[in-house]
């Protein structure tokens, strides 16, 4: 039943990248990433806690691709669902690779989120559904000169990842466990700038980990991106890696 499962939904990952990548009139590009990240989580209440995250992103040869924060409050329903119901990311969005954009145009944005939590067997299983309402700089070239029209233009995202996390040494997720990892987030856009209207990105990861203890855990691994443009005429082929630190803070544990 396992295996069965987790066949199925490679399966299903494969036929996504297969449906996004056709195009014969898509110009497309294959490039190299290295993507690092900071998470933490800080508890200040049994079920309340607060997220931070820091992402550098990396293209070509370490040229800057794009750096985000994000921060927001976490309430944990029981041990299975937590809600996100508001958060905030700043965006920075430095001109990189083969198709570079025409302007710096970085990004506010608002998202909202459920986790589900499960397992199967020693497999850990997460779903989270991610809704983001983005508000991005537009810049124009009047009389020469590059001026900016503020955060004006108003693109939504929906997506979906499902991760599985699988210990090697030990029975379960704890200290001193080396760990299997895999992702697969699917990205479906629209707005009025957007006239592709197909899921438009596809993330797929795959590494080792190694949970230091109850609060800190490491890991890295291959990642791959596609990435499709608003108008669907630009295709991206992100290939390289990623690397993830998780360290949580606990605040209301007494000394």
């Amino acid at each position: 039943m396992v295996r069965s499962r987790v066949l199925a939904f490679i399966l299903l990952s494969f036929l996504t990248i297969s449906s996004l990548a056709q195009s014969s009139k898509r110009e497309t590009v294959t490039q190299s990433v290295q993507w690092f990240a900071l998470s933490t989580h800080i508890k200040v209440h049994n079920s309340v806690s607060i997220l931070a995250e820091g992402q550098l992103r990396y293209a070509q040869h370490f040229d800057p691709m794009q750096f985000q924060f994000r921060t927001g409050l976490d309430f944990t329903i029981n041990k299975h669902f937590s809600v996100l119901p508001i958060g905030y990311v700043y965006t920075w969005n430095p001109l990189y690779g083969k198709q570079p954009a025409t302007y710096v145009n970085n990004e506010h944005r608002l998202f909202q989120q459920v986790i589900y939590k499960h397992h199967i067997g020693r497999i850990n299983l997460s779903h989270r559904l991610r809704m983001e309402e983005r508000f991005i700089q537009v810049h124009s070239n009047t009389n020469g000169e590059v001026v900016s029209q503020g955060y004006d233009m108003h693109l939504n995202r929906l997506r979906y990842r499902f991760m599985a996390n699988i210990p090697v040494n030990q029975d379960k997720m704890e200290a001193k466990t080396v760990y299997v990892s895999f992702y697969d987030e699917v990205f479906y856009s629209w707005g009025k700038p957007i006239t592709y209207n197909e899921p438009d990105q596809n993330r797929i990861y795959a590494g080792l980990g190694y949970q230091f203890t109850k609060a800190l855990s490491v890991q890295g691994g291959a990642f791959y991106q596609l990435l499709i443009k608003s108008n669907g005429s630009k295709q991206e082929n992100n290939v390289g890696f990623q690397v993830q630190v998780y360290y949580n803070i606990d605040l209301t544990r007494k000394e």
